[in-house]
């Protein structure tokens, strides 16, 4: 539970707080885009999975960044016309201006008279990794796991409601507040299960 003003990924540090206190480890994150940047994502260990829907590649007129090939053991990264430069992560690659300039792939690549360039983000590997696990049905099962999640989220959200309520006005009670609605649901989810349950039903 954070104030509107500040990003979603800023929770994390309460969250792990939480987590610590339950004595909880973490080996899967089931997350959505604005998380991506959280301590969780950025200090994690080798063996914590991240799962996320990547974001989207989006075809125009250009060459768009998956079409650049990144060699992550020698750093470098290779242009659709073969031309290699290295890159560092968080850094930005600039193609030299005579050799884009006589380029057959310029007019597919870009409309610059400086060169081509491309940004290289701190997590560019992370990204790659979720774009090619998604691309198989074990990664796309796996995402599709946080469909329930979202439910759940929907559930509280009817109870609660969008807004604040307004006897709550500090952040401790509206936390209170979003708790108690998820203690309800579920208090709802456990007498559903029961109902359904075969065995309750042979005894009754």
């Amino acid at each position: 539970m954070t104030p509107a003003n500040v990003p979603e990924a800023s929770v994390t540090e309460a969250i792990s707080e939480d987590l610590a206190h339950q004595a909880v480890r973490l080996t899967e994150l089931h997350i959505d885009r604005a998380y991506l940047s959280s301590h969780l994502v950025r200090k994690r260990s080798d063996d914590l999975k991240v799962h996320c829907k990547a974001w989207p590649v989006r075809d125009g007129k250009h060459f768009h960044k998956q079409a650049f090939l990144l060699d992550w053991e020698r750093e470098t990264i290779r242009c659709p016309a073969k031309q290699e430069m290295p890159f560092v992560p968080g850094g930005v690659v600039h193609f030299p201006t005579e050799i884009c300039a006589h380029c057959p792939l310029k007019a597919r690549c870009t409309t610059s008279s400086k060169g081509r360039s491309v940004s290289i983000h701190p997590d560019e590997a992370l990204f790659i990794e979720l774009r090619e696990r998604q691309q198989t049905p074990e990664g796309r099962a796996k995402l599709r796991e946080r469909v329930a999640v979202e439910h759940t989220l929907a559930h509280v959200g009817q109870w609660q409601g969008r807004r604040a309520r307004y006897r709550y006005r500090e952040l401790r009670k509206n936390l209170f507040d979003l708790r108690r609605c998820a203690v309800v649901h579920n208090l709802h989810v456990l007498a559903r299960s029961q109902a359904l349950s075969p065995e309750l039903q042979t005894v009754a």
